[in-house]
């Protein structure tokens, strides 16, 4: 339950965060997002988010402003409990969002996953979905995914917005390197620091659930996009400033849903 609350928190974490850059200009979540963030570069690929009425195309790219980043650190830089939990994982951690410019009140991230693994993955490794209820056999390598479509507005309330998104339930993502990996300069403030950038291919083939409701959705397709791994002591320490503002303490979604389920009439 600690990873299905951490993946959820820090979901859940970035609609607050970019809905007050919105309304105050700035951010210093989003400054460290956009250091990493290539609008000229978003990724590739398509991804269907359906069920039995209806589909929607999600296609990343320049024209269409959606874009995928990922960034990579060790568990070990975690909170407590989470950092005795998964101190000797990997966590590479996937965001799907909007660009500022094709925005138009819509919410900034739509999606998340959480990949626990052990290292960068060098050939094809797949990621699944465990039942957050269940203790894992193994931390080697799991996934959680957390989603909701791209055109949710911002303006929504937090209860509506929780009922739109969908958890991942089966199946699970596979991942493949594309290409060697690069290093690259990274510009802060402050200094340059040293990232290394890989870019991996992502096969999804799940199924979601929510449990505000007894609805599902499927979100199948491959899209490709760059995760980036901190390179030295001064690019890790700005890692760390990223994961540190990762929120840990929050009830995970089964618990503060319950009085959902009443006000929408699902059983």
């Amino acid at each position: 339950m600690k990873l299905f609350t951490l993946a959820c928190c820090v979901f859940f974490s970035f609609q607050l965060l970019n809905a007050a850059d919105e309304e105050k200009g700035s951010n210093a979540a989003m400054e460290l997002n956009d250091l990493l963030s290539n609008t000229s570069s978003p990724g590739e690929g398509t991804l269907i988010y359906s069920n039995e009425v209806e589909k929607e195309t999600i296609t990343l790219g320049v024209d269409s402003g959606i874009y995928g980043l990922g960034l990579v650190f060790k568990g070990e830089w975690l909170a407590e409990p989470l950092k005795k939990e998964l101190s000797k994982n990997l966590i590479i951690q996937l965001t799907l969002g909007t660009s500022k410019s094709k925005l138009e009140g819509k919410v900034p991230q739509f999606g998340l996953a959480t990949l626990i693994t052990q290292s960068l993955p060098k050939e094809t490794t797949t990621f699944v979905f465990k039942d957050p209820n269940k203790k894992a056999a193994t931390l080697q390598t799991q996934a959680m995914l957390y989603f909701t479509s791209p055109k949710t507005q911002l303006a929504q309330t937090d209860q509506e917005k929780l009922q739109s998104t969908f958890f991942g339930k089966t199946g699970g993502i596979t991942v493949t390197p594309v290409g060697e990996a690069e290093q690259i300069l990274v510009r802060t403030p402050q200094n340059q620091v040293t990232f290394k950038k890989q870019k991996l291919k992502f096969d999804f083939q799940t199924s979601l659930a929510t449990p505000f409701s007894g609805l599902e959705k499927k979100l199948t397709g491959s899209i490709i996009f760059p995760v980036y791994s901190p390179h030295g002591k001064a690019a890790e320490a700005l890692a760390m400033r990223i994961v540190a503002s990762l929120p840990t303490g929050v009830p995970s979604p089964s618990k503060r849903l319950a009085p959902a389920r009443k006000i929408t009439g699902s059983p």
